[in-house]
């Protein structure tokens, strides 16, 4: 953990001081993002840690406000409530705006809120079956949908026309409602970085001079 948060924080300062030495500002209206990333989740209601795949596509419609649709995928995740509930699946997808703070170089900050949709399921986790090679019985529980709402912060630092690098923690805030004994708290942190790829859809029209 605490070589996560050098790196980060690593990362954090390095953008700053690159972003400090550009004297133009790059992002503007017409501009499309997208990216891939592993993302790290912790549901600290619970105590689970999860660990997602996301992917995002992003539109600027202008310097300072962008559109975002996200969809993420749940790999994995470890641990089980007090009540022996485990998580099987968390795939969700989001749709919202982002605010972005305007710079005078590369450097992106922006917070970001999307509202969303996901698709969940458990299991109740029993004791070893005896005749069954000392496996855990798992009591499965139909999957269902759940309304969800996340909020995050951020930054992209854009270091070449084509590519940038970018860094988000967010919360997220669902509560998984089933058929289970006891509900699970989708209360999560997630926290990704990574590299992104930009590309400028519409042209902006040069101006030409009048008489």
């Amino acid at each position: 953990m605490k070589s996560i948060n050098l790196i980060i924080s690593f990362v954090c300062f390095s953008s700053v001081v690159f972003a400090q030495q550009e004297n133009t500002q790059y992002i503007h209206k017409h501009l499309m993002r997208a990216d891939a990333s592993i993302v790290a989740g912790y549901l600290f209601k619970e105590g689970m840690n999860n660990v997602h795949i996301n992917g995002s596509a992003e539109y600027y419609l202008d310097n300072k406000v962008s559109i975002r649709g996200s969809a993420s995928y749940l790999l994995g995740c470890s641990g089980l409530t007090k009540d022996s509930i485990g998580l099987k699946d968390f795939h969700s997808i989001y749709l919202g705006g982002a605010y972005h703070f305007p710079t005078k170089g590369h450097f992106d900050p922006y917070v970001i809120l999307q509202p969303g949709l996901s698709y969940t399921s458990s299991y109740k986790s029993g004791p070893p079956a005896l005749m069954d090679g000392q496996e855990q019985i798992r009591k499965y529980y139909p999957g269902v949908l759940t309304p969800l709402a996340t909020a995050g912060v951020g930054f992209n630092y854009y270091f070449q026309r084509f590519a940038h690098l970018f860094l988000e923690t967010r919360y997220v805030y669902a509560q998984h409602l089933s058929q289970a004994p006891s509900p699970i708290s989708l209360q999560e942190l997630r926290v990704t970085f990574g590299l992104g790829f930009n590309l400028f859809i519409i042209k902006d029209k040069k101006r030409i001079p009048t008489a």
